[in-house]
């Protein structure tokens, strides 16, 4: 099998991303400059220009390689032969993963949202009305009304926000619980999550309900 590429091997454009987001993680969109990006990076400061046109750019690229990737949880293998349930269970099982595996790019996505730049505010409502087209499905399954703003508005955010700030504050968790965050927590925390997350849901569709008048 070929060794992975060296950072010094990969291509400037990708260097500048990782470099980037490391640095937007650590420090916070704001306070990085875009000299400190391409140091970094091992870039001359043009290419942030040239690739990203400053670092506006930069930030909206990492948010697209975010959310792309988001929208690809949506997609449950084999939906139509599952319960509502088990799709969600998936969900939230490829969610966990996937914030597990690109943590820094989460957290940039998730804190780093300077709204008051238009270019950051239209590309964040784009991609949300996009995930509620692509997530109708499940809702529609579980007899949510995509087009009920009230409620999807905080279905979302909830379920992102719910596995978000578990990693957001993990090292302090370690320092108060001790836990070594390991496959078999991840295991149970997903579990965990997915069944709070259902009972929410079950609760609100059946409160919709009307009640049955005894015979």
């Amino acid at each position: 099998m070929a060794d992975k590429p060296s950072e010094s091997d990969r291509e400037p454009r990708q260097r500048i991303l990782d470099a980037a987001v490391r640095l937007f993680a650590q420090k916070g969109f704001a306070a990085v400059g875009v000299r400190e990006i391409a140091a970094e990076a091992g870039v001359n400061i043009s290419m942030i220009s040239y690739y990203f046109d400053g670092k506006v750019g930069i930030l909206r690229a990492i948010m697209e390689t975010f959310f792309e990737g988001y929208l690809k949880i949506l997609d449950v293998p084999d939906a139509d032969t599952k319960s509502a349930e088990a799709c969600a269970f998936e969900i939230m099982d490829s969610l966990v993963r996937y914030v597990r595996e690109n943590t820094e790019l989460a957290l940039v996505t998730y804190n780093e949202l300077p709204l008051e730049v238009p270019e950051i505010a239209e590309l964040k409502v784009d991609w949300i009305k996009r995930m509620i087209k692509h997530a109708s499905w499940i809702l529609t399954r579980f007899g949510l009304d995509p087009a009920d703003g009230i409620r999807i508005g905080m279905i979302g955010p909830t379920l992102f926000s719910l596995v978000i700030m578990h990693f957001r504050i993990r090292s302090i968790q370690r320092l108060v619980f001790g836990f070594s965050f390991d496959d078999a927590y991840y295991e149970e925390f997903t579990r965990i999550a997915a069944t709070f997350f259902l009972d929410g849901i079950h609760g609100l569709v059946a409160r919709d309900q009307p009640e049955r008048k005894p015979e």
